[in-house]
């Protein structure tokens, strides 16, 4: 009879690991939302059969814990998700950015997985744009890079992602950009060639040009309000003066905390900073 491997984790384990990563490796996850990061957590455990001691083990490797922070971060579950949002983002923000600007540059910061960036990739190729930009993609993982840069995507992600596409718009067929590679599907990596990967935390120490747009989307949710705001304000740094910043569609800047940006689309949690 096979036995289910279950674990319920009290704050006090909690704080012990947080404050154990904190130390030893200076990744600071204290001002992540506890219960969904308590529900991940207790997630990872449980599919690798860890106890909360075999874990702290191996994360006193930097290997491992670069592994960890993948498999503990929140992996978008589709492409094109809010299709919506996409088309505002091809037909009005990214139509006006290029409008008045000879190059794009655009970042996408903090991902956990790939969906976006190709969602982002398609959408610049078909439109005629992927050759006046600019794209950066940075994680905290190593791993979730290079998985990124293979360009593939699960095949249980494939049909939603399909009709997220046909819901976009866009102007070709979803097929015309991949090929089948077994049970997964492999993007064309030709439409890679214009971005730049790198491993980056939530500190955002990197050197980058200003961004016109910074995508950021369902990532806020997962932080505590005093996390942030501190994202957000550091977000702001890095954008050009009325550069956009895009959130999920539950996200939400606090106007009356960080006024440093415009609101331009209630409905799908798009700012502009203020010039």
């Amino acid at each position: 009879m096979q036995v289910t491997f279950s674990i319920e984790l009290g704050i006090r384990e909690i704080r012990q690991l947080t404050g154990f990563v904190k130390e030893k490796h200076g990744v600071d996850f204290s001002e992540y939302a506890l219960t969904s990061f308590k529900r991940r957590l207790e997630g990872f455990l449980c599919a690798n059969k860890f106890s909360m001691e075999t874990l702290l083990k191996k994360l006193e490797s930097k290997e491992y814990l670069d592994h960890f922070v993948g498999r503990i971060a929140v992996s978008a579950t589709e492409m094109f998700r809010e299709p919506t949002f996409w088309i505002l983002l091809k037909n009005i923000y990214l139509a006006n950015i290029f409008k008045e600007q000879p190059k794009a540059k655009i970042w996408l910061p903090m991902c956990a997985s790939g969906e976006e960036y190709y969602s982002l990739v398609i959408l610049l190729k078909e439109s005629g744009w992927l050759e006046r930009s600019e794209i950066y993609v940075s994680s905290m993982s190593d791993e979730t890079l290079e998985a990124i840069q293979r360009g593939w995507l699960e095949n249980d992600k494939l049909e939603i992602s399909s009709k997220n596409y046909a819901r976009f718009q866009g102007v070709g067929q979803f097929t015309d950009f991949y090929k089948k590679t077994g049970n997964d599907i492999a993007f064309d990596k030709s439409m890679f060639v214009r971005t730049k990967f790198f491993k980056n935390g939530l500190e955002f120490d990197c050197d980058l040009p200003h961004m016109h747009l910074i995508l950021f989307r369902n990532q806020l949710i997962y932080f505590i309000p005093s996390l942030q705001y501190k994202v957000t304000d550091m977000l702001h740094v890095k954008l050009t003066p009325k550069g956009l910043l895009a959130l999920g569609i539950l996200e939400e800047i606090d106007m009356s905390v960080n006024s440093k940006y415009t609101l331009l689309n209630k409905n799908e949690s798009i700012y502009q900073r203020k010039a």
